[in-house]
C-alpha cells in the first residue's frame, strides 16, 4: 500500500476561515451544482462527487487535536465518539442511499466490521449518513444487512467536527486513533483489504 503524509500546520485564523467555509458549502448555501449538498438534493443515486482513491495515513506525531464527533444514530440513540476514546479506534464513513459508491464499498465495510468483532479488536465502525432522513438511511442500511451503527445527518453538519480534516467526497472514510485524531482517510470507496490495513496500521501507532 503507498503512503502519503502531510504535515500539518494550522493556525487559529486559518482553521477559523476552513470551519466558516465547510458550513457554507455543506450547508447547502452553495450554488455549485457539483457540490456535495446540491447534488444530495436531487435525491437519486446519480448525483454524487466521488472521491479520487487517495489514501493519507498520519503519523502519530503529526496528528492534530482530539476529534469529537456525537449526533443520534438512525435507531434515535445518542452517540459520541467520547465515549469509546483511549478505549478503541473509531472507522468513519460517510455515506448515502444517493450515492452509488457508498453502496457498492457498503460489502466491504460490513466484512471489515465482522472481522474485526470476530477477532475482537478494539475498534468501532460509525457511518455518517449524510443529506437524508434517518427513515431513509435506515431503510436502505436494513436493504444492505448493515450491521454498524450510522449517525444521522441530515443537516449535513456532522462534518464541521473535522474541521479542515473533514472530508469532501461520497464516501469518504477516516480512522480516529485511540485519543480521537484522525490517523488515516480514504477519499473514494475503499475496498476490504485497504481498510483493514489501515485500521492494523493505526492499532500498531497506539500499541
Amino acid at each position: 500500500m503507498s503512503r502519503r503524509t502531510t504535515r500539518y500546520a494550522v493556525s487559529r485564523a486559518a482553521f477559523s476561515v476552513a470551519a466558516v467555509g465547510a458550513l457554507v458549502a455543506l450547508g447547502g448555501c452553495s450554488s455549485d451544482p457539483n457540490s456535495i449538498a446540491e447534488q444530495a438534493k436531487q435525491g437519486d443515486q446519480k448525483g454524487y462527487i466521488a472521491g479520487n482513491g487517495a489514501i493519507e495515513q498520519i503519523p502519530a506525531d503529526q496528528r492534530l487535536d482530539p476529534i469529537t464527533l456525537e449526533g443520534k444514530t438512525l435507531d434515535g440513540e445518542d452517540w459520541s465518539s467520547t465515549s469509546v476514546r483511549d478505549k478503541e479506534i473509531v472507522v468513519v464513513n460517510m455515506w448515502a442511499s444517493w450515492c452509488g459508491p457508498c453502496i457498492k464499498e457498503i460489502p466491504d465495510l460490513q466484512k471489515v466490521w465482522t472481522d474485526v468483532q470476530a477477532a475482537r479488536k478494539p475498534v468501532q465502525f460509525m457511518g455518517i449518513n449524510f443529506r437524508e432522513g434517518p427513515e431513509r438511511g435506515a431503510a436502505l442500511a436494513e436493504s444492505q444487512k448493515m450491521t454498524y451503527p450510522s449517525l444521522s445527518d441530515k443537516p449535513g453538519l456532522l462534518l464541521l467536527a473535522f474541521g479542515r480534516q473533514a472530508p469532501t467526497n461520497t464516501p469518504s472514510t477516516l480512522i480516529l486513533d485511540l485519543e480521537g485524531r484522525v490517523a488515516a482517510r480514504a477519499n473514494g470507496p475503499v475496498t476490504a483489504t485497504t481498510l483493514q490495513g489501515l485500521i492494523d496500521d493505526a492499532l500498531k501507532s497506539d500499541s
